[in-house]
């Protein structure tokens, strides 16, 4: 499968942000965050589906490609399949019905959507193989691995990241709060691990 490099997806990230910018929800009006659904809906063409994905609440969400039936938990009995139509993207219902929850159903939801617009763009590159997965999984509590093991869940979080926090809005956000210029300082308090390595790997 291709594999991008981070200025890549938040090259990709900037480029899809301009465009929701346009959208007739959004153009004109003061903007201080990304609506994932606008995002999804308006701009992707996509479908937001809520539904029990798993038992334990190991998945947050899914999605596909191609038309693909997927067992849910508490339909075994009935023997129900759920249908996705490669333009769906599920997501766990507790996320919805959870206001605390709404930051991780945000991401999810982005998450879901970086796997489409990344198969919009490389639809000859990207889920074409016949080994690779037909559903995309986003998990709860996934693990950290470095050297990435996965390229395509990697490049989803990654371009997640870059549409749902463009570097102009945090930096607007910043400045209302007096700390505009201090990303750097704000990534070594929050998140201290991915700094550092950063720090080494950069020399930053």
């Amino acid at each position: 499968m291709k594999r991008l490099s981070r200025n890549d997806l938040e090259a990709i990230g900037e480029w899809v942000i301009r465009v929701y910018m346009k959208l007739p929800e959004v153009k004109g009006q003061p903007v201080y965050r990304i609506y994932p659904e606008i995002l999804v809906k308006s701009l992707l063409g996509l479908q937001i589906d809520y539904q029990h994905l798993s038992i334990d609440g190991t998945i947050l969400g899914l999605t596909s490609f191609e038309s693909i039936g997927v067992e849910l938990p508490g339909n075994e009995e009935t023997g129900e399949v759920y249908f996705l139509d490669g333009k769906t993207i599920l997501i766990e219902s507790d996320l919805r019905d959870d206001v605390e929850q709404t930051g991780r159903r945000n991401f999810t939801i982005t998450h879901e959507a970086s796997h489409q617009v990344l198969k919009m763009l490389y639809p000859s590159d990207y889920g074409v193989k016949s080994h690779e997965e037909p559903i995309h999984f986003c998990k709860a509590n996934t693990m950290r691995r470095k050297p990435i093991s996965d390229w395509e869940e990697w490049q989803s979080n990654a371009l997640s990241s870059a549409m749902l926090l463009p570097r102009h809005l945090v930096e607007q956000a910043m400045g209302l709060f007096g700390v505009q210029g201090k990303i750097r300082i704000l990534n070594k308090i929050f998140a201290r691990e991915e700094y550092e390595y950063l720090e080494k790997a950069y020399s930053i």
